[in-house]
């Protein structure tokens, strides 16, 4: 089944027909604040989000996508990824999070859904940010910054209680997802930091890198420790 908008097309099979309208409006709402953060207009071509039905179909259909062995053990919590070269988001259907790693079986539907949209948007950050990519023919950034950009524009983390307890080689270690730990260094980066700059920063990773190792780690560290000393003595 179809169903497109201004930015996006929506595949999805019967099971979705009760959450798609809900989604499609939610990315149509929202999709302008990740073109306008990467300074990027909408492109003629939509990108395609396939909502798939169950787990073990999001899972065989990672690992052809990624030339993975068919019996590639994936993670509990991956439901959803963007393909740059085939400008497509795919993600799993929250009718199967049963499935998965995430709990939502264990909070109210609504808040469950509110969960599920903030994480497709998660994707359609990464879109934008490919968008970004094309126009200024660069690679991606420091996965702290690709990660975090994502979690900071969709608000996936800004309700929660955050401790700033990681090293920079816990962020710069590339087996490790410490989301949180993007989510809290961009968001001190682009809320403090001259725009231009932050996207220049966004244009390569070696630069990205330094900067982190030289200066935003410190000055992150040093404003969120102020932040919670700032809670202690209130």
């Amino acid at each position: 089944m179809i169903k497109d908008n201004d930015y996006a097309i929506f595949e999805y099979e019967k099971c979705d027909e009760d959450l798609i309208d809900e989604l499609s409006n939610y990315i149509k709402q929202n999709a302008q604040i990740a073109l306008d953060f990467f300074e990027v207009e909408k492109p003629k071509t939509k990108v395609l989000i396939k909502i798939i039905p169950t787990k073990k179909e999001y899972d065989e259909y990672y690992r052809k996508l990624h030339n993975l062995p068919s019996n590639q053990p994936l993670y509990g919590w991956l439901i959803g990824n963007y393909n740059h070269n085939t400008n497509q988001i795919t993600y799993l259907s929250l009718h199967d999070f049963k499935n998965t790693s995430h709990k939502l079986k264990d909070v109210p539907f609504n808040e469950a859904l509110d969960y599920y949209k903030k994480t497709i948007f998660h994707e359609f950050v990464h879109y934008a940010n490919g968008l970004f990519r094309n126009k200024h023919n660069c690679g991606y950034s420091e996965k702290y910054l690709t990660e975090g950009i994502a979690a900071y524009l969709s608000k996936q983390h800004d309700e929660k209680t955050l401790n700033f307890d990681f090293s920079i080689d816990d962020v710069l270690d590339q087996n490790k997802n410490l989301y949180y730990a993007y989510f809290m260094l961009t968001k001190y980066f682009v809320e403090n930091y001259n725009k231009n700059f932050v996207l220049e920063i966004f244009e390569s990773s070696r630069t990205a890198k330094e900067f982190l190792q030289n200066e935003l780690y410190n000055k992150a560290k040093q404003n969120y420790s102020k932040q919670e000393t700032k809670k202690t003595l209130n």
